[in-house]
């Protein structure tokens, strides 16, 4: 059976250089689907664009580490912001006032983007945060709620990570993998579509991928997470006002390379969803 894929670029809304990556990824590229962060400073703008996209279906990137608290009382904002960081959350004693302020915040920026005129295909977390069982239980009670079909599920085969991407990842991305796989078998998963990757993540290896997508046999539908933007767009004030793991991010040759990768006609040889 041919594979189908479904092409993600997170982050939509979270840099000039990220908006307009996702824009040239999709109108000239191949990429099918975003992920909107609805709390940061280039929100407004990604919604400008969304008349310029050609069929790009968007859905929700739940953010807690970074960006402004949309729900004015939450107790877990600082001076208004959210930082944190996926660790600290996924420790976070989750008292009632916790868990209120965390669905509250969730649902605030499910309805920003819906009323936005937004109609959302998905919904995923910024660091993987929707994965962490408590918060998982939330974002699967709002997507029933507001009718969103698909969360995004960390499920990939180990062994098959390791045998396609395990030559070009690091002790990091295993740890990650390994715990991300752990937290999901609390969480309430579909398993209907197959994620790729953790073991390059936002740094996709077009070789890794194009073999992975020729032979393997986990999933007939694979959804592949990239990280694309476009350097020298954002100013520098901007990034001054970010954590310094995000300047570190937005730097990193691995931004272009996976918006390049947006590019390639490999991808004609699956069915895009």
């Amino acid at each position: 059976m041919e594979k189908k894929i479904i092409i993600n670029a997170d982050d939509l809304g979270f840099s000039l250089g990220v908006n307009q990556a996702i824009l040239k990824a999709n109108t000239d590229g191949y990429l099918t689907h975003a992920s909107l962060m609805a709390n940061t400073e280039y929100f407004e703008d990604a919604i400008q664009l969304v008349p310029k996209f050609k069929d790009l279906k968007i859905g929700v990137h739940v953010t807690l580490t970074c960006g402004k608290a949309i729900f004015k009382e939450n107790v877990l904002a600082k001076n208004g912001k959210l930082d944190w960081t996926f660790v600290k959350l996924l420790f976070l004693k989750k008292t009632p006032k916790v868990l209120k302020s965390l669905e509250e915040e969730i649902e605030h920026q499910i309805l920003k983007i819906k009323e936005s005129g937004i109609k959302i295909s998905h919904i995923d977390g910024h660091e993987h945060v929707h994965i962490i069982p408590s918060i998982n239980k939330i974002v699967r009670k709002l997507a029933e709620k507001h009718k969103i079909e698909r969360v995004r599920e960390i499920n990939e085969n180990l062994f098959e990570s390791i045998k396609f991407n395990g030559s070009t990842t690091n002790l990091s991305n295993m740890v990650k993998l390994l715990l991300l796989k752990t937290l999901s078998l609390f969480n309430q998963d579909d398993k209907n579509v197959g994620f790729y990757c953790m073991l390059n993540t936002c740094d996709i290896r077009t070789g890794n991928l194009f073999k992975f997508l020729k032979e393997s046999k986990s999933y007939d539908i694979v959804e592949i997470m990239l990280h694309p933007s476009i350097r020298n767009i954002d100013s520098e004030s901007y990034l001054k006002t970010l954590d310094p793991r995000f300047v570190s991010f937005f730097n990193d040759d691995s931004r272009t390379t996976e918006f390049e990768l947006c590019f390639d006609k490999q991808f004609e040889d699956y069915q895009r969803l």
